[in-house]
This record gives C-alpha cells, structure tokens and sequence, in this order.
C-alpha cells in the first residue's frame, strides 16, 4: 500500500487525489478538501530532514537557492520554517504560484531569469522524475537524490546528469564560488 501511495505524489495535490480515486474525479473537490484539512493538521508530525540536508544547504548558503515544488504555498512556507531551512531559500515557488506544475519548465526558467543565472550555472537537484524532466526541459543540469518517493530505477530512466545519495553528494560536484 505504501509503495502504491509514493507512486501518486510529485504531480500536485489534484492529481494525487484523482489517482487516489481510481482516476475518478466525482468527489474530487471533497479528496482535497480532506487532504488539505488533514495536512494542515499533520505537516511536520512525521517530516524530517533527510541526513547531511542541512550541513549542505550551509555550505551552499551564498549563491542564490529556491524552492520549485508542485505542493502549494499553504504547506511549503510553514514546512520549510517549522525543519529551520526556510532561510536558505530566496525564492519559493509553490503550486499555486500561477506558473505550470513540473515537469514543465516554466518555474525553472522564472528561477533563472529572477536570479540573472544562466541555465548553465544551474542545477535543479529533485527526488522525482518531474524535477529532472522539469530541469531537462529548461536546459539545465539535472541531479537526482535517490532517498526519495521515487525508486532508483524509474530516476535512471529519465536520464538525471548525476545521481546521489545523499545532498551531501553535491559539494563534491559543484563548488559555491565556481
């Protein structure tokens, strides 16, 4: 059952709910208002960080880092204060940011053009399929974390640039001041 459920997340709370339902969309609207109710109550009882989460985003802290996420607004900003990493992250885009969900490309490119990076000074590093697609998409490097919803094998297949295990992985690719 757990195996089935991580499968549905990573596409946004609509589609979640609609793969939850057995792809129906009758009582659509009444799934997410439950969902969200159940969130609200729940967001950080049994989230943690993963390990070496905060000692890299640390070791990154001076070039510009945001937050492209198909979850909306209402559960990414008090998520990311209540684990003590909000302020890491200069800009978040979240569902509800009027922008298309992964994998298109869209936040990707908002992100870049808000920060004046060029796409091959970024890297979008995702523990889903959607994020690597998203990065792909925007022409830029991909990084998957292999610690996620998502098995190792189904992140190898949409072909990520590099593949870690843990975010700690990443000082070991990329340098803050190069």
């Amino acid at each position: 059952m757990e195996d089935t459920i991580c499968r549905y997340v990573g596409d946004g709370i609509e589609t979640l709910m609609i793969r939850s339902l057995g792809g129906k969309k009758e009582n659509l609207s009444e799934a997410v208002a439950l969902y969200k109710e159940h969130q609200r109550a729940n967001l950080v009882v049994h989230s943690r960080l993963y390990p070496t989460v905060c000692e890299t985003l640390e070791h990154f802290k001076f070039l510009p880092m945001a937050v492209i996420s198909n979850k909306t607004m209402e559960f990414i900003a008090p998520l990311l204060k209540r684990l003590g990493i909000a302020e890491y992250f200069r800009l978040v885009i979240g569902a509800d940011f009027g922008l298309p969900l992964k994998p298109a490309p869209d936040a990707v490119l908002k992100t870049l053009a808000n920060f004046g990076v060029s796409k091959e000074r970024a890297v979008i590093v995702g523990d889903g399929t959607t994020d690597i697609r998203a990065g792909k998409a925007a022409g830029i490097i991909t990084c998957s974390v292999t610690y996620g919803f998502r098995p190792e094998e189904e992140l190898r297949k949409v072909g990520p640039d590099y593949m870690i295990h843990e975010l700690a992985g990443l000082k070991d690719l990329f340098r803050p001041d190069s």
